[in-house]
């Protein structure tokens, strides 16, 4: 049985969650993803306390850079382990599940070490003359590559054992904590911190945060027994792994993309303000968010299982989680817009901005109304859909923004921005009802298994 703690003995089984575990796992991953983000938000600040200016600009440029990369590099194997260890776990196939787990963490090395050496060679290319520090700075953003992209790797791994906790907690709640602190005390016994200091400060604070989870993960994957993947599961896994790069790798490098095109349009000050209402935002999405994280095992390992019903279940309820959430935060965003705008820059609380990030959540409304779309459609061999769809929707989508943002300014922009966002997240459900019968929208949950139960509470309340 599996326990609630999420230990990864325990859990390692694939075995089907109760809904109420489920919920509590949803809830509390949840509440850990909503004070990442705020501790996130800390860490940057308590950075730019001991950087002057220009140091805090290289290195928060260092750190998006990083970012970027390691999406890329991990080859898409955080999302493998999820998409395969419940499935073999599940079926009571364990030395082939940790013969999987071998064999991503292998590749998701490779694929770290060979994108840090490629970010440090980049060091010795003269490609920023009066940016004295830009050798040091791709050097130290080489080891935070390294150090990014493994600690999502075996976040996600654990996770895929249910191990929820113990996945999450180093890198969203202890690494952030511990830099906030490093750089309060940096600034209390020191004059200041260049940008090299502090990047080589978060990569090692993370690698730090994340040892001993990998030492456990290491242990357990290779001093298990192990059994050889036959032909069909090797051939599966590299067709898997191609299709999940590109859909885990796609999406943060198209919001940039979208940042990066309304600053050539608009100019750094405007990008600036959209940069901050998106960040703003993406507080709606983060119930869904965390509830992904308790979620995503239970999906592919009960729909490798046959379960489909309570695939249904779980993504119903996911949605109505997530979208509540969402539609309070846009209660929010109307009622309080300005002041929240108010507190990163006093110009960015005008109606204009104020306007953009109702859009923007209005934008994340839909979106967290169609549910863990891109989660179903990568953990049930639907990531080549996938693929294909954030391909046309993201390419249609960003020439619109810039049409919009010529046309409009700042409104046209987020116009563009959310109407991307819902076009391809119901585009999405659309492609799970038809390939998969599974609704993982609202409309799942009172159409699903649970309508009768929705049925009647609603009747018994009206």
């Amino acid at each position: 049985m599996a326990r609630r703690n999420g230990s990864s003995r325990a859990t390692g089984s694939g075995a089907r969650l109760p809904i109420g575990v489920l919920a509590r796992n949803g809830v509390a991953a949840g509440v850990i993803k909503l004070a990442s983000a705020g501790l996130s938000f800390l860490m940057l600040a308590a950075a730019a306390m001991v950087t002057d200016e220009r140091q805090f600009g290289l290195y928060s440029t260092a750190y998006a850079g990083a970012s970027l990369v390691s999406f890329f590099s991990l080859v898409g194997q955080h999302s493998v382990v999820l998409r395969f260890w419940p499935q073999y776990a599940g079926s009571d196939d364990q030395p082939a599940a940790n013969a999987l787990m071998a064999r991503a963490m292998l590749v998701a090395l490779a694929g770290l070490v060979l994108s840090s050496l490629l970010v440090g060679a980049i060091a010795f290319l003269p490609l920023a003359p009066d940016v004295p520090e830009w050798r040091a700075l791709c050097l130290t953003a080489a080891v935070l590559v390294f150090a990014l992209g493994w600690s999502e790797f075996t976040a996600c791994a654990l996770r895929a054992k249910n191990a929820l906790f113990s996945g999450l907690l180093p890198r969203d709640i202890f690494w952030r904590t511990a830099g906030i602190a490093a750089f309060a005390a940096t600034g209390l016994l020191t004059t200041g911190m260049s940008a090299v200091a502090a990047t080589y400060l978060t990569a090692l604070l993370l690698i730090a945060c994340v040892l001993p989870q990998s030492i456990v993960l290491v242990r357990d994957t290779f001093g298990a027994a192990r059994g050889a993947l036959n032909a069909a599961q090797k051939a599966e896994f590299v067709s898997v792994t191609f299709g999940l790069w590109g859909v885990t790798a796609l999406p943060p490098a198209l919001s940039q993309a979208s940042t990066l095109l309304v600053a050539v349009i608009l100019g750094p000050e405007a990008a600036g303000a959209i940069f901050v209402a998106d960040r703003i935002m993406r507080l709606a999405i983060l119930a869904l968010t965390g509830i992904n994280q308790a979620v995503a095992p239970q999906i592919s390992g009960s729909f490798y299982r046959g379960d489909r019903p309570h695939v249904q279940r779980i993504t119903g309820l996911a949605a109505m989680g997530g979208f509540s959430v969402a539609l309070l935060m846009l209660a929010i965003f109307v009622l309080f817009g300005k002041p929240i705008l108010a507190i990163f820059e006093p110009a960015y609380a005008t109606d204009s901005i104020h306007a953009v990030l109702v859009i923007l959540g209005i934008g994340a409304l839909v979106g967290t109304a169609c549910g863990p779309t891109e989660l179903l459609l990568q953990l049930t061999g639907l990531q080549k859909a996938l693929f294909r769809t954030l391909i046309v929707v993201n390419s249609a989508g960003l020439a619109l923004t810039a049409l919009l943002t010529y046309g409009f300014g700042p409104i046209g922009a987020a116009l563009g921005i959310a109407g991307t966002l819902m076009a391809w997240c119901l585009t999405g459900a659309t492609i799970a009802r038809r390939r998969l019968g599974i609704d993982p929208s609202i409309l799942g949950f009172f159409t699903g298994p649970d309508a009768t139960f929705v049925r009647t509470l609603l009747r018994g309340r009206a």
